[in-house]
């Protein structure tokens, strides 16, 4: 259990396990029948617009940076960008690797039971950050399965969740399985 704070942007990393300690139930619902785009062995290069601008990422470039739209990368990173700006946000990030069968998974939603449960998780650690009067407005998912499995490597399965209100941004991650194997 941690958290780092990036130029007032803050990631909390709620959740990891290097011993399989988490299983794939534990992450946020995830797949196509819940909305998600996929691919397999690529990314979500393609931007993807927000729902609202995130406009609470200040100083990650000399103006600031408004977010409006997204990427998922491959290896292991959620990119925030607005046009050449961009902040990438990476969890397990390898260049190089098998990633011909990892399957990744992302959307952006508001779904209420989603977004309380993101709310119920940060408030836990850091409490009344986010309130019945000003929840989080969006949830951008960003999911990782079987990252780099390859020949006997099982791979890794991971999540990054990155909850956006009017006055802040968190991420939340989990890491259900790590295990790499680089060529």
């Amino acid at each position: 259990m941690g958290s780092v704070v990036l130029r007032r942007t803050i990631l909390v990393i709620l959740s990891t396990c290097y011993t399989n300690g988490l299983l794939l139930s534990d992450l946020y619902p995830y797949g196509t029948e819940y909305g998600d785009s996929m691919s397999i062995g690529s990314g979500l290069y393609r931007p993807t617009p927000l729902l609202a601008p995130i406009d609470n990422l200040v100083i990650l470039s000399p103006a600031g940076l408004t977010a409006t739209s997204y990427r998922i990368y491959r290896d292991g990173s959620l990119v925030l960008e607005n046009g050449a700006n961009w902040i990438s946000l990476s969890l397990l990030r390898i260049l190089t690797g098998h990633f011909l069968n990892t399957k990744i998974y992302g959307r952006i939603t508001t779904d209420q039971v989603l977004v309380k449960r993101a709310m119920d998780q940060i408030n836990e650690e850091f409490p009344n950050t986010f309130c019945s009067t000003s929840p989080p407005t969006q949830l951008i998912i960003a999911t990782w399965i079987d990252y780099l499995k390859f020949g006997s490597n099982s791979g890794s399965n991971f999540q990054l969740i990155v909850v956006s209100g009017r006055c802040n941004t968190f991420g939340i991650a989990f890491l259900c399985k790590c295990e790499h194997y680089i060529s």
